[in-house]
């Protein structure tokens, strides 16, 4: 057999590098696409529903005839209070409401009456959730009134009332707490009966909290959208 021409060795010899290189790079993408995907994070947000643990802090700016107050609401200690208070704002319904109820001690707003005589119900209730570390021992904590004075009274949803100063232990695992004040107390303080609500908007990402409450809300809006809202006649 004849000799192999010198060219067509040297023309193998270099392409064989070439090969390997190109070899060796489609195999090296291939499995950093497969670490990326055991280790990394999804980039296009698809995963497991969201959960309260992946909830960060949230907190209620309220504007009022005095001056700005904030508290932050406590979804780790009253979830569901504060998914009822969300929404409520979500729909801009303490807008334009009064401190129809004042006194030394507390400041509530959430009757569209804006009268102690006439109540509102927006057709639901709540459970009360407690906290043993939420004790109405200082001001500034926001609660929810009940419907009744006894144990198993259900919570009046559309009405919160700020306090101003430590109350005694008769508060104390009868209102529940869902807030604090974190900024503003001057503020809560000076309010006078009948200032005014103006707005209050959500700071913080509640997403999570709306997603995992997101049957309940479906069910509160459609009782909310139902009730008769003394305001209806003016909008």
């Amino acid at each position: 057999m004849p000799p192999r021409p010198a060219s067509f060795d040297w023309c193998r010899a270099s392409a064989l590098p070439v090969l390997l290189s190109t070899f060796i790079a489609v195999w090296l993408a291939g499995c950093g696409s497969a670490g990326d995907d055991s280790g990394a994070p999804s980039s296009t947000g698809s995963g497991a529903p969201p959960t309260l643990e992946d909830q960060g802090p949230i907190f209620a700016r309220v504007e009022t005839d005095r001056g700005v107050f904030r508290f932050v609401l406590r979804t780790d200690r009253a979830p569901v209070s504060c998914a009822n208070f969300v929404n409520l704002v979500d729909r801009d319904f303490f807008d334009g409401l009064d401190f129809y109820r004042h006194s030394r001690v507390i400041r509530q707003v959430g009757n569209p009456y804006n009268d102690d005589a006439l109540r509102y119900s927006p057709g639901y209730t709540i459970t009360p959730e407690f906290a043993p570390d939420l004790r109405f021992d200082r001001g500034g904590l926001v609660a929810m009134s009940r419907l009744g004075e006894e144990p198993t009274a259900m919570v009046r949803p559309n009405e919160f009332f700020v306090t101003t100063k430590p109350q005694s232990e008769r508060f104390t695992f009868k209102y529940p707490v869902f807030g604090e004040v974190v900024e503003g107390m001057d503020v809560v303080l000076a309010i006078e009966p009948d200032d005014t609500v103006r707005s209050i908007a959500i700071e913080g990402d509640a997403t999570p909290l709306r997603a995992v409450h997101a049957e309940l809300i479906e069910k509160w809006n459609a009782s909310l959208d139902a009730a008769r809202d003394p305001r209806d006649g003016d909008r």
